[in-house]
């Protein structure tokens, strides 16, 4: 997005909440930008629109770009939609065909489903534990999910350089 653009956004979301100092120098704007500036300026809008049209307070960066994240992506699905998805593989394929089993539902119940073990899923003696467990583990794997689709691009790269897992390619998020 344009810096002009984004001084547009950063002027509709003054309006929208005139009680609150939001954004009150051009420092603030500017780390806001650096957050926020990557993303298409429509999608922003669409998403301090759906802000302003559901809470009552102003949105933090995070908060924007989780609903960015939403409208692009989806929400992942509930825990107990994923629970069904579990169960209806055991009908189906059953302990034996662990891979067919996992590899019918979505990539975060497979992904709760595998690190529970599907044999241990399978012949659970305690469907209420293990249907616990299985909304434990769900959740925690949709947190991370969620977290991951928010954080820009290049912060991911930083962070991945500076874990030591890919080569340098550290850039400002490809702001204009």
């Amino acid at each position: 997005m344009k810096k002009i653009e984004f001084a547009t956004w950063v002027s509709a979301l003054q309006t929208y909440y005139p009680r609150f100092n939001l954004l009150p120098n051009a420092e603030a704007i500017e780390l806001w930008y650096r957050e926020l500036g990557e993303m298409p300026f429509d999608l922003l809008s669409a998403a301090l629109r759906k802000w302003v049209n559901t809470e009552r307070f102003p949105p933090s960066i995070a908060e924007m770009r989780e609903i960015c994240a939403e409208i692009v992506q989806g929400k992942p699905p509930d825990w107990g939609d994923a629970w069904k998805e579990v169960t209806k593989a055991i009908a189906r394929h059953g302990m034996y065909q662990e891979e067919e089993a996992l590899n019918s539902m979505s990539p975060l119940a497979r992904q709760a489903a595998s690190r529970i073990g599907w044999r241990d899923i399978c012949m659970s003696e305690n469907p209420e534990a293990l249907r616990a467990q299985f909304r434990q583990v769900y959740e925690i794997c949709q947190k991370r999910e969620i977290e991951d689709r928010q954080l820009p691009p290049a912060l991911k790269e930083a962070i991945a350089y500076i874990g030591g897992k890919s080569t340098p390619q550290i850039t400002e998020g490809g702001n204009k």
